[in-house]
């Protein structure tokens, strides 16, 4: 090896090594937290956690604003229509079969690359204490600890093993996940006071998170983000339509998805009279799939149906047939998700605090496919193909501050890289 390339190799090295990252990080959410519901109560330790680190005035999320395509896009940077889950229940012509939340089948979630797999791939231990698609072998991976989903897990038990996970078990990457308060939000809707009661409870698991980091000397090392999937609106059984009564039925194959979008594949050859069918209906914008507006980034799929109807906020639409089949009580349900995902009612939160996270910080609403490249960066590691965007988050974040008082292992690194660097260069000139 030349004296000049040796020298350039070892620059590089002292570069790599000052722009580094901790490469530690844990990225939780809390299912279906509007990101006003901070606002309708005091939650003390949020705004702590804001303080000492960045909040956003919301994060915008994707079409549809449902759980399983948001946290995958969350966990991929892909637009629902490039990773595929466009829905908690659908329909894949090719397959000729049909998807639910309980579906663990690695066909369906191929479409993209999960932060555990790439992280993975690249030499880090990975644990996801639930999200969706870590039950499954995506790609042929899994994450090193991962649990089979159960909603009765308490929740500061969870908080426990993941601790336990970076101290312990050598982990890079976790994900942890509630289902609260989206499960409240629906049953009681998002103005109740049940909701009220619900954040102070997850205002106190993050309390209780915190407090935990800092117990096992993690709150310099890893880097916390506190996100969700979708906000939450209102509803009741005096504002909704069944499809039946604006459908002829003949004209229709199967209508796999329902609720404030619904799904429904006409028979060949009657695309315009289904169109036709729901053009006066009041409370429903429907499209054909070619024609579903760009900004959804919702139609270069094959699990989205030819013809997509959209209810107006507030409004949902059931399939009497489906609702029969699948869930009798949604009819009691007084709030969910899923409309239009420019609504406000919507947006969820996103904070974030850590070494490389700037403190008491605010900046413009990110997209969450921007989630995945943000924690590949702060990892260390190469992002697969990707929608996001490093711009949008560059703002907030920084490089390792030092420790005070005590020797960083980088800066250790740093310095032995230093000497041998002016070592080798006297020798050679």
């Amino acid at each position: 090896m030349s004296s000049s390339i040796f020298l350039l190799l070892l620059a590089g090295l002292v570069v790599s090594v000052m722009a580094d990252y901790t490469g530690k990080l844990l990225l939780v959410s809390m299912d279906g937290f509007r990101y006003d519901y901070l606002d309708k109560v005091e939650t003390p330790n949020f705004d702590d956690f804001a303080r000492h680190g960045v909040k956003l005035p919301y994060m915008n999320n994707s079409f549809v604003t449902k759980t399983f395509p948001n946290h995958y896009t969350i966990a991929t940077g892909l637009h629902e229509e490039s990773h595929g889950i466009t829905e908690n229940h659908m329909y894949d012509p090719e397959f000729n079969s049909t998807f639910s939340m309980r579906t663990h089948e690695p066909r369906w979630w191929n479409g993209g690359e999960p932060l555990w797999v790439t992280a993975k791939k690249q030499g880090l231990k990975t644990g996801t204490y639930y999200w969706p698609g870590s039950e499954v072998e995506i790609r042929g991976v899994r994450p090193d600890y991962w649990l089979p989903y159960s909603d009765d897990t308490p929740y500061r038990e969870r908080v426990d093993t993941v601790m336990d996970w970076f101290k312990t078990k050598g982990v890079k990457m976790a994900t942890l996940y509630y289902p609260e308060p989206d499960h409240t939000g629906h049953i009681s809707g998002p103005d109740s006071p049940q909701i009220i009661r619900k954040v102070k409870e997850m205002d106190g698991i993050l309390g209780y998170l915190v407090q935990k980091m800092k117990d096992n000397g993690l709150e310099n090392e890893v880097n916390l983000i506190v996100t969700s999937d979708h906000g939450m609106t209102s509803i009741s059984n005096t504002r909704s339509l069944d499809l039946q009564s604006c459908l002829n039925m003949s004209d229709v194959v199967r209508i796999p998805s329902v609720g404030p979008v619904a799904h429904i594949q006409p028979v060949a050859g009657r695309e315009d009279a289904v169109m036709a069918s729901l053009s006066n209906v009041p409370h429903i914008t429907a499209f054909k799939k070619d024609d579903i507006p760009d900004h959804f980034h919702y139609k270069n799929n094959r699990r989205i149906m030819p013809i997509i109807a959209i209810a107006d906020e507030g409004w949902m639409l059931y399939d009497v047939r489906w609702q029969c089949a699948r869930n009798n009580k949604k009819s009691t349900l007084k709030g969910t998700h899923g409309f239009d995902n420019r609504l406000m009612t919507m947006k969820p939160i996103f904070l974030a605090k850590g070494p490389n996270f700037k403190t008491n910080f605010t900046s413009d609403p990110i997209q969450n496919v921007d989630i995945y490249p943000l924690v590949c960066k702060l990892l260390n590691i190469e992002p697969a193909p990707n929608n996001g965007s490093l711009d949008r988050v560059n703002v907030f974040i920084q490089d390792t501050p030092p420790i005070p008082g005590a020797s960083t292992a980088a800066s250790i690194l740093l310095s032995e890289c230093l000497l041998a660097f002016t070592i080798v260069a006297n020798f050679m000139l």
